[in-house]
């Protein structure tokens, strides 16, 4: 369904990139060029929040550093994220990657929904807040 302005949004989701160097193995003492299943810089969209530990840990969908053709969905820290932002969700496969159901369709564990706007840009302005 398209009209003279675009197609219609399917979401909201809160989006960020993964930090070009990121600390691993025992203390985080090595560091690596982005994540094992994603590349330094890649765009990962962000399930709103699974459970209760703050956000330490996400659900995040992407392309896979492997293979740029599909999503793949998986859980990782959020520290190893930057640049936060909020962005409107147009791809039904990544609405399925994200909350692995169809738009529009009801799930019983994990993210049954993408983020509501004002949720969205809290979490956004605060994740961009530098931490000690």
């Amino acid at each position: 369904m398209t009209d003279a302005i675009g197609p219609e949004p399917l979401g909201i989701c809160l989006v960020a990139n993964v930090a070009q160097e990121t600390g691993c193995g025992e203390g985080g003492l090595e560091i690596r060029q982005g994540l094992r299943h994603f590349a330094s810089g890649a765009k990962v969209w962000i399930a709103p929040p699974a459970w209760g530990d703050g956000g330490e840990s996400v659900i995040v969908a992407g392309r896979h550093r492997g293979n740029s053709r599909r999503y793949t969905r998986i859980v990782i820290k959020s520290r190893f994220l930057v640049n936060f932002r909020v962005r409107a969700v147009y791809s039904p496969a990544l609405v399925r990657a994200l909350t692995e159901a169809e738009p529009g369709e009801e799930r019983e564990f994990g993210a049954r929904f993408l983020w509501p706007p004002e949720q969205a840009e809290s979490w956004a302005r605060s994740w961009n807040t530098p931490r000690l």
